[in-house]
Parts: structure tokens; sequence; C-alpha cells
């Protein structure tokens, strides 16, 4: 497991804030477990605030403040917060954790689907190749049809 390090304004100082990019398997389902309710599949509910929560207190190794409760990451400023968030959830966008658990539950797309090539099919034309009027050869036989009526 990698631990990522970035700085933080925080108190009027830089801080430095390490987190680890990689959670274990379990602390993962854990985590998508309590943010994602998946009890009518048409309408899935996320508690982002939930999964927000639960990913800082799962990968925050180091930081200027006590992160070891959700009591305790509450009480950090919003934009401090927000500029850790910004930083951690590059390697945990909700997106991938979503995508794995709706293969799970639907199995992939691409083994359902018939690996086939497409056919293109051209109809034959049994009156032969057609010839196009131009409008002078239109308006020449519009005429003399004309005529042949008014004669």
């Amino acid at each position: 497991m990698v631990i990522k390090s970035f700085k933080i304004d925080y108190r009027g100082q830089k801080e430095v804030v390490e987190y680890e990019t990689e959670l274990s398997f379990g602390e993962t389902e854990s985590i998508i477990n309590t943010s994602i309710d998946l009890s009518d599949i048409q309408k899935p509910k996320v508690r982002l605030g939930n999964f927000r929560m639960q990913i800082l207190l799962k990968t925050l190794r180091k930081a200027p403040f006590s992160f070891k409760t959700d009591l305790s990451i509450k009480g950090v400023p919003n934009k401090t917060a927000n500029d850790i968030l910004d930083q951690i959830m590059k390697d945990y966008p909700l997106v991938n954790f979503l995508g794995d658990w709706m293969t799970s539950f639907m199995g992939s797309q691409e083994e359902k689907e018939p690996q086939s090539e497409p056919t293109h099919s051209v109809q034959s034309n049994t009156d032969g190749p057609k010839e196009k009027q131009t409008n002078t050869e239109q308006s020449s036989s519009k005429n003399s049809s004309r005529s042949q009526t008014n004669t």
C-alpha cells in the first residue's frame, strides 16, 4: 500500500497530510455497504456524506488534527476538509466503486453481448442501371408531351 502526501493550509501554516492510496477489499466493501442503498436497484441511493467521511476515516495516516473518529473530523474547518478530500478523491472516485458493484450485480456487458461483426448488405438491382435525367432533358420531355396533347 502506497502513502501519498501533500500540503494544506491549516490555521495559517503549511501542514503535511498523508493518506493511503489503496484500501483492503474488506474496508472498501464496508464503505460502499454503508454508503449506498441498493434496495431498489432502479433507484440506488448514495449517502455521499457518509462515503466522504468513511474515506477520510479509512485513508488518513497523518494530518494536523485528530482524525480517528468521525466526531473529530466533523470539527475540522470545511475548507480544510474539502481541500483534503479534493486530493484523496483522485484515488477514490465514487464512480469506480459503483462500477465494481454494478458489475458484480449485473455481470459484464462484454460477456452478455455476442461478439459479432457487422454485416453490410447490398440490394441487387434487377432492372439494370438507371440513367438520371438532367433538368434540360426533363423539361424538353415535358414540353414535347405538352405539344403532343395540344395538337
